[in-house]
This record gives structure tokens, sequence and C-alpha cells, in this order.
């Protein structure tokens, strides 16, 4: 950004910044209601849940420009310096990541070029085998493994890879986190690993919530990009359907204030009992202790109709490739730190934007620590992506 030539430069900017915002808060409030109606209404069934998903794309239109006035939303990040970013300014170039299919694994090759190029998403492919069989199956593909349970259809890598994995230049609040399970709880301590009845924690502390804030601060520190971390909890039908759904309309509230989100992150924490006491498998590198990851796809199935159904979820290979971009980044730092994608058939609120990610870091038997230390390694791999 260049440096203003005097004082008459700053009071002409001060004054256009401040009719700016006003004009930017009168159209927060009017799209709020062409959106909502001025209401929050309850969502209890998967009918409403689809209308809720597919009103995304008409909402885009009514999106105003970066309004932060949602309950419970909180931005960080906008005392950065951005003079070196100058996001939006349309000179910048955008990443596409092509891929490598081994009988080792999967590797990403980055190319930088204009929005539109055309490029094969495969660079090389030498796997004996590339199909995820239907359920319930199990792919392995080196450090990528595929746990299909679910989802009766096979799917071939090379199909979903056909194109490339395509990275915008991220703007200002470019960045969603939200927890549709936010009172999902770790172990403080590990006595409390013996505590099978307890899994929740209250608040921002021991819990998902706690290791979002660690996601955002890390990524916002090392990009200057600010992270919208949304911590609403949706208290009924904890571990149903029906919190999935209530995420959905907060989501149709998100989205309608800003438009510059183009990564969702609903951050999860898993969990299982062995031995009388609650899992929590960890990985050692350097010293520190991680939680493992997993991850969770949500097809193209249509909640109504059960039929896959593009409109359903759109963006759901673009999200694959996200996934098995962020394995590998994830596995360079930390050998075996990730345990697996896993699939679904219901979209799971991964439908709203062009990337979304729903992530599982570590197991209710992990100690805090161990996923906030998995958090923050998660944080880097995103910056070198998105940065």
């Amino acid at each position: 950004m260049n440096k203003l030539r005097n004082k008459n430069d700053f009071k002409l900017l001060m004054t256009f910044f401040a009719l700016e915002t006003v004009m930017l808060l009168i159209c927060a409030v009017i799209s709020h209601y062409k959106v909502n109606g001025g209401k929050v209404y309850a969502v209890s069934d998967a009918a409403a849940f689809a209308v809720s998903s597919r009103s995304v794309r008409e909402n885009i239109l009514l999106k105003s420009f970066g309004g932060t006035g949602v309950n419970a939303f909180e931005s960080i990040g906008d005392n950065a310096d951005y003079d070196t970013i100058t996001p939006g300014n349309g000179n910048e170039l955008y990443k596409y990541y092509t891929f490598n299919l081994t009988d080792n694994g999967v590797t990403s090759n980055l190319t930088r070029a204009e929005a539109g190029a055309k490029m094969s998403g495969i660079a090389n492919n030498t796997a004996t085998s590339t199909v995820i069989e239907p359920a319930k199956s199990t792919f392995k593909l080196g450090n990528l493994t595929v746990e299909n349970r679910y989802v009766h259809e096979s799917l071939d890598l090379v199909s979903i890879l056909e194109k490339p994995l395509v990275i915008e230049p991220m703007d200002r609040s470019g960045i969603l986190i939200y927890h549709v399970h936010a009172t999902e709880g770790y172990c403080a301590t590990e006595s409390e690993k013996f505590d099978v009845n307890e899994h929740v924690s209250e608040g921002e502390t021991n819990n998902v919530v706690y290791i979002g804030n660690t996601l955002r601060d890390t990524i916002a520190a090392k990009t200057g990009i600010s992270v919208l971390h949304d911590k609403t909890v949706f208290k009924e039908g904890v571990t149903s359907d029906i919190a999935y759904n209530n995420a959905a309309l907060r989501l149709n509230e998100i989205y309608s204030e800003n438009k510059n989100v183009k990564l969702q992150i609903d951050l999860h924490r898993n969990s299982a009992v062995s031995d009388n006491a609650k899992f929590g498998p960890v990985v050692e590198a350097g010293g520190v202790r991680y939680a493992q990851f997993s991850f969770v796809i949500g097809l193209d199935w249509d909640p109504i109709t059960g039929d896959r159904s593009e409109s359903a979820n759109p963006y759901w290979e673009d999200n694959f490739k996200l996934c098995m971009l962020v394995i590998e980044k994830l596995d360079e730092k930390v050998p075996g730190i990730v345990r697996q994608i896993e699939l679904r058939r219901n979209p799971y609120n991964q439908n709203f934007v062009e990337n979304s990610l729903l992530v599982e870091i570590g197991f209710d038997g992990n100690l805090t620590s161990e996923a906030d230390s998995s958090s923050r390694l998660f944080g880097e791999v995103l910056s070198d992506i998105y940065g």
C-alpha cells in the first residue's frame, strides 16, 4: 500500500472509510432481513435442512461486505500489516495443486497461474490400484487411508483428481472455524481418562473451542489472514443430525454477512473407550506429543430423496483433494499423525463454500495439550497452503 502523501490525503481517506462503513452497515441490515426475514428459525427435520443448504446460492447475492455483527462471532487479525498482502487487487496468481499417484502414496505439485488456467489434476499415475471399493471397505495408498463404511458405490481417485485443486488468493476474513459439537472435551489430566462417563466440557477450556482458538491464532499470526471463529453451542441434539441442521441455519446467517470466506473448518474430536479408559493415541516428534487427525468427507447424496445429486454438494471432490493435500503436508511434518479419511453420504454442511474440512483432532482420551499441539501444527499447514 502506497504511503499517504500528506495530512489532507489522510483526512480524505478517513472520510471515505467513515462513509463506506455507514453504507456497509445499511447493506448488512437489509441483507439480514432479506435472507432471514429478521428471524432465526429452529430446524428439526431433514427437509428444513435441505432448504437451508440449498438457499445458500441465492443468499450469496444478498451478502453484505464483511459484516461482523452476528452474535457469538469473533474475528482477529485486523491489526495485521496488509501492506505486503494487498488482498483482492486482481494481480495475484492462483495456486494450482496437481497430484502424483504411486503405490507409495500421493504427493502434490504446486503451480502458480492466473485464474482459469487449464491443466490436468494428475501429473503422474503409476499406482496399481486407485479405486475405493463400496462399503464396507478400507483403501490404502501409502500414507493415505480411506475408510468407507457408508458409501455403496465405488469411487476412483483418478476421476476425483481429474481437475487440479485451485486455491484462490485469500482475502481478509477468508477462513471460518466453527464447531457443530462445541462441547466435545479432552482430558486435562491423566486421571480423567478413566472417567468414561464424562465426555463434554463447557466454555473454552479443555475442548474443541479451546483448540479452535489455537488454530485461529496460528493462522492469523503466520499469514495476516483474519480468521472468523464462531463459538455457537448447538445444545439441541448434540450427538444427532439435529445439531448439523441447526448449524446449517447458523452458517446461512454467517454467509449472508460475509462473502469472502474461502475455507470452512468444522473442528471436532473423536471418541472411543479401550480397556476401561478413554482412548487417546499419540504420535511423538521432536519431544512433542501430538493427537492424531481424522477427516470426514461428506459426499453428494440428497438428504430428502436419498439419491445422488450434484446440487446437494458440488464441492465434495475439491474437499477431498484439499484433504489429501493437508494429509500430505501434516505427514511431512509428523509422520503417522493422520489416521484416515472417513466417507459419508450426507454432505454434513460441507456444501456451503468451495473448500470445506470436517476434521477430528484426537479423541476424548487425549490430553488438551496433545490436541493443542496438533491444532498448532494444523494451523501451520493451512498457513503454508493459503498464505
